[in-house]
């Protein structure tokens, strides 16, 4: 199963309110000007793996695949997939979608698509995909995570939920 994440504001959070993890860089990675990861990002991706999800980022960020993917290498962290706005242009063109989403996991085989917008659950009613909303104050965000990725595997191990297919 795959559960995806947007970025902004969701798992990077520049607002100084909002802890960080922390990392220590190795000398020769100080070039790699990195934005910070919400505290909790690399113990919710950890439960995630160890229940079975495999993780992706499902941004319209311009940040590109390589950033992205560097971004959670340096924090030990694997992503399944990655798209970005160039890739959901590409998506929304594939499936003809007249009102263009802002994002369309069940594409990629999401099961659960977790943002900090409420136009994004707005879209997912509307077009069958299931987003949590999470906001970026909330500080029992990666409870909240767990459990609904917990209701989702426990719904699909009974059989009654479906992803649209890419």
């Amino acid at each position: 199963m795959l559960i995806t994440f947007d970025l902004d504001d969701t798992l990077i959070c520049w607002q100084p309110a909002i802890p960080k993890e922390h990392i220590t860089l190795p000398w020769y990675l100080w070039w790699f000007k990195y934005e910070p990861l919400r505290k909790g990002t690399i113990h919710t991706f950890t439960t995630l793996r160890a229940e079975g999800w495999k993780i992706g980022i499902y941004t319209t960020s311009n940040r590109s695949e390589h950033y992205i993917e560097r971004l959670f290498k340096i924090h030990g962290l694997k992503l399944d997939l990655i798209v970005n706005q160039y890739h959901h242009e590409k998506i929304i063109k594939k499936h003809r979608i007249p009102d263009k989403p802002s994002k369309f996991p069940c594409s990629v085989g999401s099961y659960l698509h977790v943002d900090d917008s409420l136009g994004v659950q707005m879209e997912g009613e509307k077009h069958l995909f299931r987003v949590l909303v999470i906001d970026p104050l909330d500080q029992y965000w990666s409870e909240k995570i767990l459990e609904e990725a917990r209701k989702v595997a426990e719904i699909v191990r009974k059989n009654s939920y479906e992803v649209v297919a890419a």
